[in-house]
């Protein structure tokens, strides 16, 4: 009778993430330059309060939004040093660790929201084993939206395209390498020097999603975005294996589940999310420009010189070959399988 006690009470424990009442509380610093209030960030602190609730305050996630722990790449470097524990950022910055993920943004790939999911769902074992063996747990991948440009000046050529003062992330080769096809001049600056460098003139145009372009205030000194969708990016959250192994087999489940729960609510949500702040952006003055025919062929046309340019570097030609078979497959099944 005794040891069926002690085997039911592990059990209980053991089911709410708990390893006993006295363990103390296991804190996870994790980072992200999201700022407070947008999407992404309501969907983080979502999925911290659940893990706080369900382990019965035994997993505190502490999150600092809105770069407090500096750039990305800042940010980064803190969670190597053990400093942080996590971080959500961009794959851009999550490259640094594998760059073979960036084949999943690889530019003018993806017709739909759906191909994308399908793909992505298909491919993200692959790169959960490549960064779980670096040391780290793929925790959730989702679409942070398509990437257009935006522009204080009207983009209707390649012309146009061509005399912008574009800011480029400077740890981005796949920004990098695009803006030099297209002839752009890319001015390198981290994400949190992008607004005053636009109202101070130094750039002229910014790439990014409707959303976060909206959520950064960047939309306050632009005025008009080119229709044209130039990728998906992608969003992940990375925590690290030292940092996770010392959860329980309960906490650890709770985690997971939860995580998860928080990239299918963002993957559903990415369309509407990007339309709404589009179209609020629209409201306020920005004018989405419809490119031309002979714009849109003209970009299309780079895109052969692009991929040669980033073979081995952004990604494996072994993983575009699987991305390229699923695509085929979707669009012959209606992504249905």
């Amino acid at each position: 009778m005794k040891r069926l006690v002690i085997t039911c009470t592990a059990a209980v424990l053991l089911a709410s993430g708990g390893s006993d009442g006295r363990a103390a509380p296991v804190t996870l610093k994790v980072a992200t330059v999201m700022p407070r209030g947008g999407p992404w960030a309501n969907a983080i602190s979502r999925f911290a309060a659940q893990v706080k609730k369900k382990t019965h305050g035994k997993v505190v996630l502490k999150v600092y939004f809105g770069a407090v722990a500096g750039t990305e790449q800042r940010a980064l470097s803190r969670m190597k040093s053990g400093q942080i524990q996590g971080i959500v950022a961009a794959s851009a910055a999550l490259s640094s660790i594998d760059g073979s993920i960036r084949v999943l943004e690889l530019p003018m790939l993806y017709r739909s929201y759906k191909e994308f999911r399908f793909v992505v769902k298909s491919m993200e074992p692959v790169f959960k084993k490549r960064y779980n063996t670096r040391g780290y747990r793929l925790l959730a991948m989702a679409s942070v939206g398509w990437v257009y440009l935006f522009s204080k000046n009207p983009l209707r050529s390649l012309s146009d395209i061509k005399r912008c003062k574009i800011w480029r992330w400077k740890h981005d080769p796949m920004a990098t390498a695009m803006f030099k096809i297209m002839g752009m001049r890319g001015h390198k600056l981290p994400v949190t020097d992008v607004l005053a460098s636009l109202q101070a003139g130094t750039i002229d145009t910014v790439y990014g999603m409707p959303h976060s372009t909206q959520a950064l205030q960047w939309h306050t000194s632009v005025k008009y975005a080119l229709g044209f969708r130039i990728t998906m990016a992608i969003g992940a959250m990375l925590l690290r294996n030292d940092a996770f192994a010392k959860l329980t087999a309960g906490q650890q489940k709770i985690v997971t589940s939860a995580a998860l729960a928080m990239q299918s609510y963002l993957n559903k949500t990415s369309e509407s999310i990007n339309a709404k702040a589009m179209r609020a952006m629209r409201r306020s003055g920005m004018k989405l420009l419809k490119p031309s025919p002979a714009l849109l062929k003209k970009l299309r046309s780079l895109k052969p010189k692009l991929l040669r340019m980033l073979k081995n570097i952004m990604y494996r030609p072994a993983d575009l070959k699987k991305v390229k078979a699923l695509l085929t497959l979707c669009r012959a099944t209606s992504c249905s399988i």
